[in-house]
């Protein structure tokens, strides 16, 4: 799993046993350092419902969550231009210099 900190997305992925599409994903966010979390499709009927409700029929799930937790995206199979996307549309603005707050000292 990633180590980034609280105020960046993750993805939860619902994988099957001997799948070469859900290990692909995993290596890739893995690779990124993503924040995710690998699970087994079969232990969540929720994300099979949600799979089902956004017309998924292949694996990995992948259910592309915010920063505060909310669902972004629900899509299936290997796609890292989805996972690029998704992390690309969260990743936290670079700071200027200019909006650094000048220390006092006292």
């Amino acid at each position: 799993m990633g180590t980034h900190g609280p105020r960046t997305p993750w993805l939860d992925v619902y994988t099957l046993p001997h799948c070469p599409q859900c290990e692909q994903t995993l290596h890739l966010l893995d690779h990124l350092g993503a924040r995710h979390r690998a699970r087994p499709l079969a232990d969540h009927p929720d994300a099979q419902a949600l799979a089902a409700e956004h017309h998924v029929v292949s694996a990995p799930v992948v259910v592309a969550m915010t920063p505060v937790g909310l669902v972004a995206d629900v899509w299936g199979g290997h796609q890292p231009h989805r996972i690029r996307r998704h992390l690309d549309a969260f990743a936290p603005a670079a700071v200027s210099v200019w909006d650094e707050q000048e220390v006092v000292s006292a």
